[in-house]
């Protein structure tokens, strides 16, 4: 089970070695123990697994509409390490198009973001519609008299939608509908950017940085890991940006519970951070006074007038974080709302993508302000952010540790399993999912960790065929 491993391409489809199959009966084991082998956060072919069997599978977001507004936008983004072009073609479509020409494979697009009608491959100028289609290439009526313009194309995610200003997409043919895959987590996507019909927007670019950890470290805590911010993110409190953080604010004694589910999706939810006239997810009035809730189902208006969440996590890598924050030491904390994309660029190395969301409905000063509140906080400089990365960089290294390998070290993910710590189901939570009654557990980790084994565990079924246009 520990033998040295193998260090297979991950670009080429994989097939699980004896021994690591032998693994995962392990680590399925050791799951409902709630103990981890550190080897899942640093190995080559279980990332080759991951980037076939989860990322080439499962939805996975790549933009905010906000991005691509008109037709023509781009933006290129990355599902797994695969580069693809997110554009709005000239009919209002949002295409997933794989940034590779069909000639040679040199990449037709350059430009992180713009606007453009066609693609051409620099190589031999090969051209390409803004939909995917070919379009022509030099001496056309000479060089291609019989070439089927149709079957060149560039290669297209098969599935692309969106909710509530999200882009997702999907490159298994074979993949459940959007909705399907976000199961009840859509329902909480409603009552935390679905308030008014203006919606988010994206405010300004995305920020990206790179950090020495495994993609599942800073998933599992942007989920619902409320055990380490009294500890490791202290200092925010020391300079007076996140006053009383451990009762008031975002640690396990201040913030309410835990919901989670089956398909690997958490949150943590807080019952408010606010008196009135506040909102109670911490909206001051003039954005709070911006609501529409006449669409939302009795429950869901109930749950919005009571509760919120802090932190989520759409499996597998899509995070966002809705916390207070003072913009600059002497104003008052307020929300900022962060999307976070944990970006996979090696078995030990992610990339960090964040989005500031504003109300298109607030004040430009709420917005502005909760846009320097969030940077001052997560972006990459950010108080906090300064602290993850240093915790997050030690599971790599003692996933490729001989000594852990051979001293059979795991890593605990116990807390609130089986009498643990005042942590328990909380039976009388009438929204979906399965909800605790504190946050001081591990449950949705576990769940995270349930699900990346089932996905990693299965072979493909259609995700590694080709994709005829």
């Amino acid at each position: 089970m520990f033998d040295q491993l193998s260090q297979p391409d991950s670009g080429r489809s994989t097939e699980t070695s004896a021994a690591t199959a032998e693994f995962f009966k392990t680590v399925d084991r050791e799951l409902e123990q709630g103990i981890v082998a550190p080897r899942i956060f640093n190995d080559p072919e279980l990332y080759a697994h991951e980037l076939e069997r989860i990322f080439a599978r499962c939805w996975c977001f790549v933009a905010h509409e906000s991005e691509i507004p008109m037709p023509g936008d781009y933006v290129l983004r990355y599902i797994g390490e695969d580069q693809f072009i997110v554009v709005r073609d000239e009919d209002g479509e949002i295409r997933v198009l794989f940034n590779k020409c069909t000639h040679r494979g040199s990449p037709v697009c350059r430009v992180e973001k713009g606007n453009s009608s066609h693609f051409r491959c620099p190589y031999h100028s090969w051209v390409f519609k803004n939909n995917g289609d070919w379009s022509g290439a030099p001496y056309r009526k000479k060089a291609y008299k019989k070439l089927d313009a149709a079957a060149w194309g560039l290669r297209a995610a098969p599935h692309v939608d969106s909710v509530h200003g999200l882009v997702f997409a999907s490159l298994d043919p074979d993949a459940p509908t959007l909705d399907e895959y976000l199961g009840d987590m859509r329902w909480y996507l409603d009552v935390l950017l679905g308030l008014n019909d203006q919606g988010m927007r994206a405010i300004g670019e995305p920020h990206r940085w790179r950090v020495p950890a495994n993609w599942k470290s800073a998933a599992d805590n942007v989920m619902a890991d409320a055990y380490h911010v009294p500890s490791l993110h202290r200092s925010a409190e020391e300079v007076g940006m996140f006053p009383n953080i451990e009762a008031g604010g975002a640690g396990p004694q201040g913030v309410s519970r835990h919901v989670y589910f089956d398909e690997g999706h958490g949150m943590i939810i807080n019952d408010g951070f606010f008196p009135p006239p506040w909102h109670r997810s911490g909206f001051p009035p003039e954005v709070a006074e911006t609501f529409q809730t006449g669409h939302l189902t009795p429950e869901q208006r109930l749950f919005v007038e009571n509760h919120s969440a802090t932190t989520f996590l759409i499996f597998p890598n899509l995070g966002l974080i809705r916390v207070p924050a003072a913009p600059h030491p002497d104003a008052p904390p307020m929300v900022f709302t962060y999307l976070r994309l944990l970006q996979p660029v090696g078995p030990d190395t992610l990339e960090n993508w964040n989005w500031t969301l504003g109300w298109d409905s607030a004040p430009e000063g709420f917005n502005e302000d909760a846009y320097v509140a969030g940077l001052s906080m997560h972006g990459p400089a950010g108080i906090l952010e300064q602290d993850d990365p240093v915790a997050w960089a030690g599971a790599p290294v003692a996933g490729k540790s001989v000594f852990a390998r051979k001293s059979g070290m795991r890593l605990n993910f116990q807390l609130g399993l089986d009498g643990m710590s005042d942590y328990d189901e909380d039976s009388g939570w009438q929204f979906p999912g399965r909800a605790t009654t504190s946050a001081l557990g591990e449950a949705p980790q576990r769940a995270f960790y349930r699900r990346w084994l089932r996905e990693i565990s299965t072979a493909n079924n259609g995700a590694g065929q080709e994709n005829q246009q």
